[in-house]
């Protein structure tokens, strides 16, 4: 009778014993996710990826459809470009631009990463890099030819935008 009881309290410890190990061990893949950008980033990507995309087609599909105000409008907020041009500068800038643009084709979505620079954009929460081969009509002298840029694009308030 006593050597069942001695068991079952070697049994009871060693369960303890476990559940601790075990508490330890996920408490510190909690907080190692928490608190590591690598790990959280690479899972946030996953969830963000499609909304980056959209934004990049819109971003693309009024350029094509040569939307000037839908353009302007897919340019991140915080960006130079827009802190220091008005819509209407903007329009002499492109408004007669012979370039145009006919397709495009996401190559890559890469780098994505926290806002580094918080001190000069605090608005800007992530970033991350979108490769494209895009396809470009010269009006003036009708050559084509195809491009590969990569762009950044900002999250900020929540939303997607051209930097």
């Amino acid at each position: 009778m006593v050597s069942g009881m001695k068991r079952k309290l070697r049994d009871y410890k060693t369960k303890t014993l476990m559940m601790i190990v075990i508490g330890v061990l996920f408490a510190a893949v909690v907080a190692g996710l928490i608190l590591w950008d690598a790990p959280r980033n690479k899972v946030e990507f996953i969830f963000e990826r499609a909304a980056i995309e959209r934004a990049t087609r819109a971003y693309f599909q009024a350029e094509m459809e040569h939307n000037l105000q839908q353009v302007y409008a897919q340019l991140a907020p915080s960006s130079t470009y827009k802190q220091t041009h008005t819509y209407r500068e903007f329009l002499q800038d492109v408004g007669d631009s012979p370039v145009r643009i006919q397709t495009y084709r996401i190559v890559d979505v890469y780098r994505f990463r926290n806002n580094d620079n918080r001190e000069n954009y605090p608005a800007v929460e992530k970033m991350v890099q979108v490769e494209v081969d895009v396809d470009l009509h010269f009006t003036d002298t009708g050559r084509k030819s195809t491009y590969n840029y990569c762009f950044t694009f900002l999250k900020e308030r929540g939303g997607w935008y051209k930097g």
